[in-house]
This record gives C-alpha cells, sequence and structure tokens, in this order.
C-alpha cells in the first residue's frame, strides 16, 4: 500500500476514535470477539462462540466495503486492509438516538424483560450516535476510492440478524434467573466496598484509596436514562456506607453529619462520571483522617462525651464541674474515670485542645489575639499568652511570625 493511503486510513482512524466510535483491526483467527459489542453476548450467555460472526468474517472479500446492521440496530463498517490479511473492523454506531421512549419501544420488539432491560440499556449508553449515516457513509466511500481505485471496489449492505439469534435465548435465560452479568458486577462491587469500608474502618487512607482505584471500571448495571444521574445515586450511596462505617469505628455523629452533607453537595454539583469518581476518593481520604482524629472507640462512653463537648464547643464551660453536672454524675468519679482512660486530667486536656485551636487559628487566619483567645475559649488574653507560651515555647505573636516565615500562613 503506499503511503499516501497510509495516511488516509489513518486519518479515517483517528476521525472515528475521536467521535469514539470503536475501531479494531484483527488478523484472522481471531480468538475473541467481545470488543464487537463490549463483551455483550459472551456474558449473557456464557458460552456464546460468536460463531455466525467467524464465519462471516471469514468470507470477507477484497476490494470491498461491507455496512452490517444487526438486531440492536448497531452499524458496522468492514473491510480488508490492501495487501495485508488484516480486516478494519468499524463500529458499533448507532444512526439514531435512544431516547427513552426509544429504548422502550427497541425493549418492547426485542421481547425483553423489565427487570433485565437495564443491561441493555447500559449498553446502549456506550454507544456513540453518528449524526448523519450519509456522512458516515460517505467517509468510507471516499476511503474506498483512494485505497482500492475509484469505482474498483463493491459495497455490500447487509442486515446481520441471524447472529441475534442469541436474544430469543437471552430472552429465555432471563425469564429464569437474574443476569449473570448483573450478577457478578454486583457480586465484585460489594466485595470491592467491604475491602474499602475494612480500610477506613481503620483510618488506612493509603490502603483504601489503592482498592477504591478497582471500582473505576466496575460500574453496576444502569438503572436510569441518565448514567450521569446513576453514578450520582452510587456516590450518594456509597457516602451513606462510608458515614456508617465511621460512626461505628467509634467517631461521634456531630463530626460526621456536617461533611457527610457536604459530600451530598460535593455529587450533585459533578458533571461528569469523572467527576463523581474524584469526589469519591475525596470522601474516603476525609472520612479515613476523620477515624484517624476522632475515633473514641478505646473509650468508655462517658469519657466520648466529654471528648465529643470538648471538640464541639471550646467557648463553653468545660471545666470538671461543669462536665459532672451536665452527665449527671459525680465529678470526682468523673475525674478519675477520664484520667484513667485518656492519660491526663480533664483540665489539661481541655487547655490542650484549646491551644491547638489557637494553633490553627494563628497560621490560617489573621485575627487579632484577643480574638483568637475568645475562639479558644480563653477570654482573658493575658492568660492565654501565658498559657500558650507555656506549651508552646513562644507566645503567640512569635508562633505565627514563625509560621508566616516558614510558609504556613493562611494554611489550613
Amino acid at each position: 500500500m503506499r503511503k499516501i493511503e497510509q495516511i488516509l486510513l489513518s486519518f479515517v482512524q483517528d476521525l472515528l476514535k475521536n467521535n469514539t466510535i470503536p475501531v479494531n483491526c484483527i488478523t484472522l483467527p481471531c480468538e475473541d470477539y467481545s470488543w464487537l459489542d463490549f463483551g455483550l453476548r459472551a456474558t449473557i450467555l456464557e458460552n456464546h462462540d460468536h460463531e455466525f460472526i467467524k464465519t462471516y468474517l471469514q468470507q470477507i472479500k477484497p476490494n470491498t466495503i461491507y455496512y452490517l446492521r444487526d438486531t440492536l440496530h448497531c452499524t458496522y463498517t468492514i473491510f480488508r486492509i490492501p495487501d495485508s490479511s488484516k480486516l478494519m473492523i468499524c463500529g458499533p454506531v448507532l444512526f439514531e438516538e435512544m431516547s427513552p421512549a426509544r429504548l422502550e419501544e427497541v425493549f418492547r420488539k426485542m421481547k425483553i424483560p423489565e427487570n433485565q432491560q437495564p443491561v441493555l440499556q447500559g449498553f446502549y449508553l456506550r454507544l456513540t450516535s453518528f449524526p448523519s449515516p450519509t456522512v458516515y457513509n460517505n467517509i468510507f466511500f471516499t476511503l474506498g476510492n483512494y485505497i482500492f481505485g475509484e469505482n474498483k471496489y463493491e459495497i455490500i449492505l447487509n442486515d446481520f440478524h441471524d447472529i441475534d439469534s442469541w436474544y430469543e435465548t437471552y430472552v429465555h435465560y432471563s425469564n429464569m434467573e437474574d443476569s449473570r452479568m448483573n450478577i457478578r458486577m454486583i457480586e465484585e462491587r460489594y466485595a470491592i466496598e467491604a475491602q474499602i469500608l475494612d480500610a477506613v474502618a481503620s483510618g488506612n487512607e493509603s490502603k483504601a484509596i489503592n482498592i477504591i482505584s478497582k471500582l473505576s471500571g466496575r460500574n453496576l448495571p444502569y438503572r436510569l436514562p441518565s448514567s450521569l444521574r446513576d453514578n450520582k445515586d452510587y456516590a450518594i450511596a456509597f457516602n451513606t456506607l462510608l458515614r456508617k462505617t465511621v460512626e461505628q469505628a467509634g467517631v461521634h455523629p456531630i463530626h460526621i453529619d456536617t461533611h457527610s452533607n457536604q459530600n451530598v453537595k460535593l455529587i450533585e454539583q459533578a458533571s461528569s462520571k469523572e467527576q463523581c469518581s474524584l469526589v469519591q476518593l475525596q470522601f474516603v481520604r476525609n472520612y479515613c483522617r476523620m477515624v484517624r482524629e476522632y475515633t473514641l472507640k478505646d473509650y468508655s462512653l462517658l469519657t466520648q462525651k466529654i471528648i465529643t463537648y470538648v471538640s464541639t464547643d471550646l467557648t463553653s464551660d468545660l471545666s470538671l464541674n461543669a462536665m459532672a453536672e451536665l452527665l449527671n454524675v459525680n465529678a470526682s468519679y468523673l475525674s478519675t474515670l477520664f484520667k484513667r482512660e485518656v492519660g491526663i486530667p480533664l483540665t489539661d486536656y481541655v487547655n490542650r485542645q484549646r491551644v491547638e485551636q489557637a494553633k490553627k487559628l494563628l497560621v490560617a487566619t489573621e485575627l487579632p489575639i484577643k480574638i483568637i483567645a475568645e475562639k479558644s475559649g480563653i477570654p482573658d488574653v493575658y492568660y492565654f499568652s501565658r498559657m500558650f507560651k507555656k506549651r508552646t515555647g513562644c507566645t503567640p505573636k512569635v508562633y505565627r511570625e514563625q509560621a508566616g516565615r516558614d510558609g504556613g500562613l493562611h494554611e489550613t
């Protein structure tokens, strides 16, 4: 084949691929034909051997362009590459928009049971709908003139319904049991989700992120006409699973609720499947960090409540007597219990949390130190400065200046 013919062939390949139309160059015999339909027939009927298409492809003649249309309304274009044993197979492609109403009509004519329609619906959502069959056909007519010679090639239009006797068997199988493809996809996804939840429960962020990458190519069958809506619904369900997992890992709902609600907002803002995946990845990272920071599963219920009250509002009265009154227990008992479980007295714990809060505000904001003292639960700025210096080795002002020199100012 001349160089100009090779360039034109490559041009057509790139043109189709850029329009998300599959292009496969194969040499017969071919061991795997799943690329013809994204594995639809082979998955639904495990022993489907594509025998008809094997026979058909072996009979493809040189200098001939074949346009084939199957029962699923998909079109394939096939021809032998000049001076080669390879076939170029382009498709499947649709020449009509598969709207919900049109899908319903197709399913009715094919007699596909309602509970099995999501399998084929998912298949159709992966296909490209080319705006004009005339434009599509002219691409190959022009290519044929260049690589075979003008008016020196044949065009064959076929409806190869024989290959689709599979769907009658499929309907029979579907009436007896759920689609094997649905079952496998669901089982695989649930197994991966269980591994992710296990990693999140222990706060193992790196393990959870590594596992979630396995979900990228394992979607459940589509249930709705909009694949984006389906992906959003799965993300919302995944957020719910993570939320309950983190709660069972000992994180108080007060820390979970706001974060979970924000996740739902992020999901609704997503405009693609890829964005949904990124949002779910961020879910996992944040929930893992939440477990590491807030898990209280090793503490008694009383200690859990105290720690939660402290982390929720550092500006309230968090003295031992106030906590004892709030929880309706003896102050001496509460003091002994807290020190035994946490390792330090309640007053020391509260002051430590207030200093940590102040450090964050000093680095992340430009608020006056007096306001930071108040937001940290210590309205007396002089007492605040003394306590801060005692615990950090420097005054709040020096701490902020050092953070600014280190590039830490405004970091969260």
